[in-house]
């Protein structure tokens, strides 16, 4: 029968964030290929022991990171229970979508991965599958559940997900990534508002998380 791991403790946990703020910035300057453990721990300092027994390598450390990162785009593109209407919720939704990939992490680990991708072709599907795949099939799922209720222009849900998160990147994500460029919030909600006109009958309403979001 295998042990439930004991929770850590505040000092562990954060030794642990320490850990992937350190291995975060070395991996998204430096890349996965020219990031070892030893720079980690060269940066981090203490005991070898303590680092690895929070991630017993580099794929481990840099896995958690995408995940995160991750994370956060598959959380975004979730609806919520007590949302409004389907206009509503669909620019919230594209719009915490947008706004975690133009994030400073959003846009480094995009880059690394782009980079990384010729000579670590299986990190780079791994990102895939955990990320923008996951992140697309929960946007179907969502259409999938208004298609019939609101008689939707809509076939096939997932080319539409797909068709959706492309028409909210478009080049904002690419001239972010590419050439650096910041974009206002209002070229922002604009982005989305445009791609959310694309499926939906009623106006948008420029809401994120229930508030206004900022002009």
């Amino acid at each position: 029968m295998r042990e439930t791991p004991k929770p850590m403790t505040s000092r562990q946990i954060q030794k642990r964030e320490e850990i992937i703020e350190i291995a975060s910035e070395l991996f998204f300057r430096d890349g996965f290929g020219r990031t070892s453990m030893d720079q980690v721990h060269a940066r981090l300092g203490g005991s070898k022991r303590t680092l690895y027994s929070h991630f017993p390598n580099k794929d481990a450390l840099f896995h958690t990171i995408v995940e995160r990162i991750s994370g956060r785009v598959v959380a975004a593109l979730q609806p919520k229970p007590a949302e409004g209407e389907f206009a509503q919720a669909l620019f919230r939704m594209g719009y915490e979508y947008l706004s975690v990939l133009l994030s400073p992490e959003g846009v480094a680990l995009y880059r690394v991965m782009t980079a990384e991708a010729q000579h670590f072709p299986e990190l780079s599907r791994d990102f895939f599958e955990r990320g923008p795949a996951v992140a697309s099939e929960g946007l179907a799922r969502f259409f999938e559940a208004h298609r019939d209720a609101r008689n939707l222009a809509i076939s096939d849900a997932d080319t539409a997900a797909e068709q959706f998160l492309g028409a909210v990147r478009g080049n904002v994500h690419l001239s972010a990534v590419l050439a650096g460029e910041k974009h206002s919030q209002r070229v922002l909600k604009d982005k989305v508002a445009s791609a959310v006109s694309l499926f939906a009958r009623e106006p948008v309403i420029e809401k994120v998380s229930g508030a206004a979001t900022p002009s």
